[in-house]
């Protein structure tokens, strides 16, 4: 005999639990027979089997009883940035706007404790740290659905993702005003992306750590501090991967030539000289035709406009010295791209040195005549 526990899991629990201490009790109760005649039939074995909902619940019971209480977590955390302070010397949790604490300790229910400072125990500055740690979490969590939905324009499928995430908070975290929020956002942005396939969906919503996800990806921009062809290559595929990721949050393709009337057009704004230099040059490949030919229309531009703005100098020798000091500013990847070799900047000189000794000439008095 197989019976299923489903809606009324806790209830059913519950009643089989003292059916069987009663059939226990009865048993216990009995005498003890001295007939050794089994005059009974053969009894069936019992099985219970248990449905989903009934699963589930088992587990929600013993995961709150398993989890500490607000109260002990917030005992617990307001120790522990105690501790982090002395230990580091420090008494912020949030330092030139980064996280300046190792969270990587605390669990997702303490994370969400801090957050929330129900308890008023934490700083303005130790809320944020945690807020921003709990969107970490989430963006690593959800990440490679980003990737997918931005090949695939399936992006309700992320929002789906997000919102499975979202649903293995614990109970105390669920109960938060900043989880009702974030849940409904993104169950707003899984409608929308369902009814709007090919395309990041606008929701507007501020809660949405989804399109928190989706920003941050698109605003990656110049922040190279290591200034090695290595370090130049990283940023610069990093900055275009991030205008391609954004261009199909559009429903676009990012588009590298003037001349195409479709797609979103790539932006070198962020792009250093060197750095679009190192792109057209393309040494190892990691950009393709299409990007490093792009790179280098924009560098040539760059450099055409500034030689224009060199000639408008007054006079030879001025314009002489501002293509020289222009020279002495390009990088060896610059100067590889656009062909200045020294042989070029050996000729401004000189012709730097001739209008120089003619001016000198003619303000000493010698006269036009000194060179004919």
């Amino acid at each position: 005999m197989s019976i299923s526990v489903g809606s009324n899991a806790a209830s059913y629990l519950s009643y089989a639990g003292n059916a069987y201490g009663a059939g226990n009790t009865a048993s216990r109760a009995s005498p003890a027979s001295t007939d050794t005649t089994d005059t009974s039939p053969p009894s069936s074995s019992t099985s219970v089997t248990l449905s989903d909902e009934a699963k589930a619940y088992l587990a929600r019971t013993a995961a709150d009883s398993e989890q500490p209480s607000v109260a002990t977590l917030t005992t617990r955390a307001r120790a522990w940035f105690d501790q982090q302070y002395v230990a580091l010397g420090t008494s912020s949790a949030m330092l030139d706007g980064q996280v300046a604490v190792d969270f990587s300790g605390q669990t997702r229910a303490t994370l969400s404790v801090i957050a929330d400072n129900a308890q008023g125990q934490f700083s303005t500055d130790e809320v944020t740290a945690a807020t921003r740690t709990l969107q970490s979490r989430f963006n690593d969590a959800v990440s490679p659905y980003v990737v997918i939905a931005r090949h695939t324009g399936d992006y309700a499928s992320l929002y789906a993702a997000a919102s499975d995430y979202l649903d293995q908070a614990g109970s105390d975290e669920k109960a938060t005003p900043a989880w009702n929020d974030r849940k409904q956002a993104v169950l707003e942005g899984l409608a929308a992306a369902r009814a709007s396939f090919g395309k990041a969906p606008v929701t507007g919503n501020d809660a949405d750590p989804v399109k928190a996800l989706l920003d941050k990806a698109r605003t990656q921009t110049s922040s190279a501090t290591d200034s090695s062809p290595a370090a130049l290559i990283t940023n610069a595929r990093a900055m275009l991967d991030a205008q391609a990721g954004s261009a199909r949050d559009n429903g676009k393709d990012l588009v590298f030539t003037g001349g195409r009337q479709t797609g979103q057009q790539v932006d070198f704004t962020d792009f250093d000289n060197r750095t679009l230099a190192i792109m057209a040059l393309n040494a190892d490949a990691s950009f393709s035709a299409q990007e490093a030919s792009a790179a280098k229309a924009e560098l040539n531009q760059r450099t055409r406009s500034s030689l224009v703005s060199a000639f408008g100098g007054e006079g030879v020798q001025a314009s002489s010295l501002a293509l020289l000091q222009q020279y002495q500013k390009m990088s060896s990847e610059e100067r590889s791209v656009l062909g200045f070799t020294e042989d070029y900047a050996n000729r401004i000189a000189a012709n730097y040195r001739t209008a120089a000794s003619i001016q000198n000439s003619l303000g000493s008095g010698a006269g036009l005549a000194a060179y004919l």
